[in-house]
């Protein structure tokens, strides 16, 4: 397996535990609330010897995803540390940052955060 979608599925892996959210290995529209959303990476070169052209870090934007109604804010504040926990005890994983945003839903905008995880890629 490439050492991206290795580094996608440990993070896959992490969250499947977390209570409360349910996992989805790719973006799209069609989530179902509460959610945890893993988007495709950026991709770094650190152009090292050895590294083959293949990259060596990548930064995963992970969002967790709300419904639209009048406990979005609390629900979020609940789910996001429990998520970042996960992603952060991954091997060579380090959550960087959380910032509120909203996630394209299918019918509308939902309520989110998007998690930073930097991630070593094995290069």
């Amino acid at each position: 397996m490439n050492p991206i979608k290795k580094a996608a599925e440990r993070l896959h892996q992490a969250l499947v535990p977390v209570k409360g959210v349910r996992v989805y290995p790719d973006i799209g529209p069609d989530v179902s609330p509460p959610a945890a959303v893993i988007g495709p990476p950026a991709l770094t070169w650190e152009g090292l010897p050895g590294c083959g052209g293949e990259p060596t870090s990548g930064r995963f934007g992970v969002w967790v995803v709300v419904d639209d109604d009048d406990r979005s804010v609390s629900r979020l504040i609940e789910l996001v540390p429990p998520v970042a926990a996960a992603l952060d005890a991954v091997d060579d994983a380090v959550v960087v940052r959380a910032d509120p945003t909203t996630y394209p839903g299918s019918s509308k905008d939902l309520p989110a955060y998007q998690i930073q995880v930097d991630m070593a890629l094995g290069g």
